[in-house]
Parts: C-alpha cells; sequence; structure tokens
C-alpha cells in the first residue's frame, strides 16, 4: 500500500484491511510504503496498525518519487505467491480476501473483484464491470475482455500472482502506469477469474476527477498505445476489433473526456488536438467494418466538432450522476462503514 499524504482517509482504509477474514490456509503479510507523506498519515496508520493480526512492513521513501516507484519498492519486498495493490484512500468489503483465495486456482494467475465508485458526497456510481456471476477466462479472451474495457487496467480490483511480475516494473514518473503494466499481466496469464458479490470500493476525490486539467493526460494515451504494442503481437495476437476499440475508446476518447470533465481551456484543446491528428477516417470505417457504432459516431465528431462532443459528454454524465442519486446508492451502506 503506498502512502502520501492521505491523513484524512488512511484510517478507514487500515480499519477495513484489518477486518478482512483470512482464510485459515493463507498467511498474510501488508507492505506499507510512506512515499515521504508530510502530514500526520504515518501516525495514524501506526496506531491503527498496533492492533494488526499479521505481520506489517513499512518502507520508508526519503523524497517522494510517486505512485509507480512506491509500487515497485512494494513490490520487490513482497515475497508471497500473490501481491494485492491497495489504494490508502479506499476501502474493500471484509470478505474480499476469503473470496479472493477461494477463486486462486493452481491455473488461474489473476483474480478480480467488482470496483464501486465513491464520491466524497457519500454517493456511489454503479460498479465498473456490472457482472453478476463468478466466471474465468483464458488468457487471450481476457485480454479481449481488455481490450473492450470488460476488464479495467486498475490494479487495485486485483489478485496477482507474483511470478507474472517479472522482469516487469511500473514506469516511474508516468500517470495511468496500470495501462501497460495491466496488458501485459492479462497476456501472460493462464488464466483469469472474476468473483462477484465482494467488492473494492474506490474514492473518486472530486479535485483529482474535475480539477485543474493537466496536459498529462497525454500519459494515458501513451499507455494504451503501448497496451495496444504489446497485444498486437504474436503469439496469441488480439483482435482487430478488440485492438481498434482500445485505442479509440480507451485512447482518444477518454483523453477528449478528461478534458471536456475538467474544462481545460488551452491546454485542454492543445492536448485534443494532439489526439485527433491520430484520428483518420479510415478509422471510421473500420469501425463500422467491426459493428463499433458509438465508437465510430464518436470518432467522426471528435475529429469534425469536438467542442460539441465536449458538450454532449458533459451533458450525459451530468443526467447520468443524477439518475444514480435519484435511485440511490446500492453500496451506500458500505460507503459509511
Amino acid at each position: 500500500m503506498p502512502v502520501y499524504n492521505v491523513e484524512r482517509h488512511i484510517g478507514r482504509t487500515i480499519a477495513a484491511l484489518l477486518a478482512l477474514r483470512v482464510p485459515n490456509n493463507i498467511r498474510v503479510s501488508l507492505i506499507i510504503v510512506d512515499d515521504a507523506s508530510t502530514d500526520a498519515s504515518m501516525e495514524v496508520a501506526g496506531a491503527l496498525l498496533r492492533e494488526s493480526p499479521f505481520p506489517v512492513s513499512v518502507l520508508r521513501h526519503p523524497v517522494n518519487l510517486g505512485l509507480s516507484v512506491a509500487r515497485n519498492t512494494g513490490l520487490a519486498a513482497a515475497g508471497g505467491d500473490f501481491v494485492w495493490f491497495v489504494d490508502s484512500d479506499d476501502w474493500v468489503t471484509p470478505d474480499l480476501l476469503e473470496a479472493f483465495a477461494r477463486a486462486a486456482a493452481p491455473d488461474v494467475d489473476i483474480v478480480i473483484t467488482d470496483m464501486v465508485p465513491v464520491h466524497e458526497d457519500g454517493g456511489t456510481g454503479r460498479p465498473m464491470m456490472r457482472r453478476t456471476e463468478d466466471t474465468v477466462w483464458t488468457g487471450p479472451a481476457a485480454v479481449e475482455e481488455f481490450l473492450f474495457q470488460r476488464i479495467r487496467a486498475f490494479m487495485m480490483n486485483k489478485l496477482i500472482r507474483r511470478d507474472l511480475f517479472d522482469d516487469l516494473e511500473f514506469p516511474p514518473g508516468r500517470l495511468y502506469e496500470d495501462v501497460g503494466v495491466c496488458a501485459r499481466l492479462l497476456r501472460r496469464a493462464r488464466a483469469v477469474a472474476f468473483v462477484a458479490g465482494p467488492a473494492y470500493l474506490h474514492l473518486q476525490r472530486r479535485a483529482s476527477i474535475t480539477g485543474s486539467f493537466t496536459p498529462r493526460i497525454l500519459d494515458l494515451y501513451t499507455g494504451v498505445l503501448d497496451a495496444c504494442t504489446i497485444l498486437s503481437t504474436e503469439p496469441n495476437r488480439a483482435s482487430a476489433a478488440g485492438l481498434l476499440h482500445f485505442r479509440l475508446r480507451a485512447g482518444v476518447m477518454s483523453v477528449v473526456e478528461a478534458a471536456a470533465r475538467a474544462r481545460g481551456g488551452e491546454a485542454g484543446t492543445s492536448v485534443v488536438e494532439i489526439v485527433r491528428r491520430d484520428l483518420h477516417f479510415k478509422d471510421i470505417f473500420a469501425c463500422v467494418r467491426h459493428r463499433l457504432w458509438l465508437v465510430a459516431l464518436s470518432v467522426l465528431l471528435i475529429r469534425l466538432a469536438p467542442t460539441w462532443y465536449a458538450r454532449l459528454y458533459r451533458a450525459a454524465r451530468f443526467l447520468r450522476r443524477r439518475r444514480e442519486r435519484r435511485l440511490g446508492a446500492r453500496w451506500r451502506g458500505l460507503s459509511h462503514a
């Protein structure tokens, strides 16, 4: 668990981890990497960890090195068969570790649970995977799920066999570092399991969603292109439709939508122009050929009228958030646990 200036949230995170039900046949240890916090994060954590039922190691960086390096530091110290990355402002349901352990069969290299976004006002969004039954995919099938964004690139909702990280690390200094790493892990996996029911609850901080725009959103696009390069090579080359969908939906459209959410001004306009240069009408024809109708329409609009695409996206997002609040949050009780 990387930690950096999360004094307000880390107490809830630690309490949730300590409340996990640990099966009798497995051993658990917690590795905390303090990435040079300047607030009382570690004091809050330390007070709770005195009651930890499992071993705890605390590693410290002398200066702030960022999430990727913090994860690499923790990964290098991890000696178990599986690793699980938990963010220090999120929390989990008590039965999640049991579900992970139950699904981690000898040939299953990655176990995934659903991720539920929780807003700072206590409201929750829709579960990201929206699956209601346990599922097991072969490695190549899981890659296709990833390319069509039915499996997301987040590390936090995944239990991952430690051996998959051999010769692999998170790219230092890059945002959205999960994207390329997740593509490589899925490509190496023999089988990937999904467990329905338990959930990882992911805090959506308003400042990180609608705050000032940063051109570093292009790191996301770089990660998407990197993933496409990895997954387009033999053996087990991913499908042309999947690669096209991922490049356009997870890459181009996500960058434009991030600029729209934050109303990025001149910086946002310049970033949108950078990704628009990679759009060609042949991409639209390819989407039509693969029956990716919504992606084709979106790409056409971004290519011809990106301002209108941003307006439509903001309107659709507003209506979706209002609908979620009106219907109530399935996980609201958990969000206040």
